[in-house]
């Protein structure tokens, strides 16, 4: 891990399921305080871990170790998280606006005899100096590669807002990278699959593909990744890339019976497998 500001670790083993989805819609400020005073999810986890105080650094590497034998998880359906990972910011709240991320909440699983599915990272919440709770999401990049904690850091990710709690609706880019193998312009953007011309700004939904740019996005209903439907998206760079002359005329050279056949023989040509 590495910081920028001055930060908490606190590590719980055997964590209550419900109780730490009740602890995480609390305000921050009784977040903050619970975590330094050593309240947070008191009562509702097996046995406590690292508790760190860091001041802005580098890559660094943390190992967590059980403090005990074993943890009981009981038999599935299990009604506590093997590890919970929780890092906060530290330093002056007056200086934190309401919209920064102030908090990330890691929830692990571990590989036991029980269940045997491999160790992975289960979920990441992010909490806002505002209260918002979201849920980091992973996006799929144009190779169509999700990625992996094992093979490869995860190369781009949408935080989601969480249902069932107060704040505004909308979405937090973070972790980017350019880790991948898909097609790169001289200026260092990844291209669109299908024009390989503009670069990629627009991620799919619900598919979360993150392929094709907006000129090529009129064109298509179906993800060009898995073929999945579009129903919607959201941007995950400015357009402005997008020539001027060429957003007008798209939307104004052609009547609307010319744009209706365009979209058709796109969509024969794409059924017959030509190239367009």
């Amino acid at each position: 891990m590495s910081s920028q500001v001055n930060y908490c670790i606190r590590v719980y083993w055997g964590v209550n399921i419900r109780e730490l989805h009740i602890f995480l819609w609390r305000p921050w400020a009784d977040l903050r305080n619970a975590c330094l005073s050593g309240d947070f999810l008191q009562g509702y986890y097996q046995y406590p871990g690292l508790k760190l105080s860091k001041t802005p650094h580098s890559d660094q590497t943390v190992v967590l170790k059980l403090p005990a034998p074993s943890l009981d998880l009981g038999t599935p359906p299990r009604l506590c998280y093997p590890l919970v990972i929780v890092l906060f910011r530290n330093d002056i709240v007056e200086n934190v606006h309401p919209d920064e991320t102030v908090a990330l909440i890691n929830v692990v699983h571990i590989k036991d005899h029980v269940c045997t599915l491999p160790t992975s990272i289960l979920a990441q919440y992010l909490k806002q100096a505002n209260g918002q709770l979201s849920c980091l999401k992973q996006l799929y990049l144009a190779t169509g590669n999700p990625g992996g904690y094992e093979e490869s850091q995860i190369p781009l990710a949408v935080a989601e807002p969480v249902d069932g709690g107060p704040g505004p609706i909308g979405r937090t880019l973070v972790c980017p990278t350019s880790e991948d193998s898909a097609i790169w312009n001289s200026s260092g953007d990844q291209l669109c699959v299908v024009c390989q011309y503009f670069p990629l700004s627009r991620a799919l939904l619900p598919c979360r593909h993150t392929c094709i740019c907006a000129s090529c996005f009129d064109k298509l209903d179906r993800c060009p990744m898995c073929r999945g439907p579009i129903k919607s998206y959201f941007c995950i760079r400015g357009e402005e890339y997008m020539p001027i002359q060429s957003r007008l005329k798209s939307d104004t050279s052609h009547g609307t019976l010319h744009n209706w056949l365009d979209s058709w023989n796109d969509r024969l040509t794409d059924f017959l497998g030509f190239q367009r």
